[in-house]
């Protein structure tokens, strides 16, 4: 499968720099991966799968990503948004993502069909309200959503790119997999 992977932007010695984390190569080790720049590219790259990676927001990141959203949409192929990835695509497809103090920097249990799952934790927001139409897959303790799916759309607030033991919802996983 070939996967496209957004990439964060860094500046070093006032250049701005596309970013991909190194973890993502073992965690979807046997797919093709693509690095998406963050310049608006014609035609859009020829993906099976879309991956808003996590990172901070940036305006010209933020533009390339809503339009590669669009583009995927429109083709009816798989978006999953990771951390960043998931605020984006909550707040695109209608619903809402507001601030967070205790979820930046550490480890916390998710809910996954009554099972806990210990999961790690680098975002600053929170999903208040899911897309309409989503299916909650996994929620915190104190019961907001952490990962949800409508259709082929994804979003999951933790990096399993980051985890020792990578873990996800087997119906995100199943998006890996077509």
């Amino acid at each position: 499968m070939r996967i496209g992977l957004t990439q964060r932007v860094l500046f070093h010695r006032d250049r701005a720099y596309d970013s991909l984390e190194h973890s993502w190569y073992e965690f979807l080790q046997g797919h093709t991966l693509v690095s998406i720049p963050n310049r608006l590219c014609s035609p859009f790259p020829d993906i099976d799968l879309l991956i808003i990676t996590g990172g901070d927001d940036h305006p010209v990141r933020n533009h390339v990503e809503h339009e590669l959203v669009n583009s995927m949409l429109s083709r009816d192929l798989p978006i999953i948004g990771i951390c960043h990835g998931c605020q984006l695509l909550t707040t695109k497809l209608g619903g809402n993502a507001v601030p967070v103090d205790d979820h930046m920097d550490c480890y916390h249990e998710v809910f996954y069909q009554g099972e806990p799952h210990l999961v790690n934790s680098y975002h600053k927001l929170r999903i208040e309200l899911p897309p309409p139409g989503a299916t909650v897959l996994a929620r915190d303790p104190d019961g907001h959503a952490e990962a949800w799916i409508h259709e082929r759309t994804a979003g999951i607030m933790w990096h399993p790119e980051r985890m020792q033991q990578p873990w996800i919802p087997q119906e995100i996983q199943l998006l890996l997999t077509r």
